[in-house]
C-alpha cells in the first residue's frame, strides 16, 4: 500500500471531508510532512481501508477528501480473544503490540487471586491507542478490542461463548496447545487463551475452569513470563488455524 495511513476516530463515508485533529494532524504533518494534494489512507477500526487526498492542511486540523473504499485483505480468517491477567507497568502495552500485529481480535482483562496490580492503575485507553499504533505498522484495518477488567468467576461464565477455550497452565503435563489446536483446526473460528499472572493459576482456579469446560493445555517445558505467553499462544494460534 503506497498511502500513508492514519486513524480516524468515527464513521467515514465515501465522497465526505474527514478531519484530522491531534495525534493523527501531528503525524500528518509534522512526521510524515504531508502537503494538500497527497494521496492518503483512512482507517477507523471496521475493517475497511479509505482512499482520499488532503484537501487542506490548518494550524490544528487537516481535511480528507475521502473518494473511495475496499475491505482489508490482512484481517485474520478466525477470531481469536486473548484472556490476560492484570500485569505490571509495561507489559500489558507489550502484550497489545503484539497481539495486534499477529491477529488477536479482542483482549480481555481480568483479575485472579495471584495478580499483584490493582484494576485501578490500569489504564484501557493507553491499551486501545497502542492498537491503533500497532494496526498501523502492521497494515490492519481492525482494531483489537479492550475488554474488562473482569473478576474471575465472571470469565469462567464466558467460557461456553467459544469454540475453544485454552488455559495456559504451567502445570498441565498432558495436552499441548499446539497439539489440540492441531487436531482440532477445522471446527475452531472463535477461541479463546486465557493467560495467568505472574504467579500462575491457583488450584481453585484451575479446577473452577474446568468445571466450566475449559481445556487447560501446557505450553512447554520452560515457564514463560506471563507477557511472553500471550505473545506466544496468539503467534501459535495464528499460525496453525490460518494454515491450510
Amino acid at each position: 500500500m503506497k498511502e500513508k495511513r492514519y486513524y480516524y476516530n468515527g464513521t467515514i463515508y465515501i465522497n465526505s471531508i474527514v478531519t484530522l485533529e491531534d495525534e493523527e494532524f501531528h503525524h500528518l504533518v509534522n512526521v510524515m510532512r504531508s502537503r494538500v494534494g497527497e494521496k492518503v489512507c483512512l482507517f477507523n477500526g471496521d475493517g475497511n481501508f479509505y482512499f482520499g487526498e488532503v484537501k487542506s492542511i490548518n494550524k490544528k486540523y487537516a481535511e480528507i477528501m475521502v473518494t473511495s473504499a475496499e475491505k482489508s485483505n490482512n484481517e485474520p480468517s478466525i477470531k481469536l480473544t486473548i484472556y490476560q491477567a492484570l500485569a505490571k507497568g509495561d507489559k500489558m502495552s507489550l502484550v497489545m503490540q503484539k497481539i495486534t500485529e499477529i491477529g488477536a481480535s479482542t483482549l480481555c482483562l481480568f483479575e485472579s487471586e495471584f495478580c499483584d496490580v490493582k484494576a485501578n492503575t490500569h489504564r484501557q485507553d493507553r491499551l486501545d491507542t497502542i492498537s491503533v499504533s500497532a494496526a498501523k505498522q502492521c497494515g490492519r484495518a481492525s482494531l483489537v478490542q479492550t475488554k474488562g477488567i473482569y473478576k474471575f468467576n465472571e470469565v469462567a461464565e464466558q467460557i461456553a461463548d467459544f469454540d475453544a477455550f485454552y488455559v495456559a497452565y504451567e502445570a498441565e503435563d498432558g495436552s499441548t496447545l499446539a497439539s489440540s489446536l492441531i487436531e482440532n483446526k477445522n471446527n475452531l473460528k472463535n477461541i479463546a487463551i486465557m493467560i495467568g499472572a505472574e504467579g500462575g493459576f491457583s488450584q481453585k482456579e484451575i479446577e473452577l475452569l474446568k468445571n466450566n469446560n475449559a481445556k487447560i493445555v501446557s505450553l512447554g517445558n520452560r515457564i514463560l513470563r506471563t507477557e511472553t505467553a500471550s505473545i506466544v499462544c496468539a503467534g501459535l494460534a495464528m499460525q496453525i488455524l490460518e494454515t491450510t
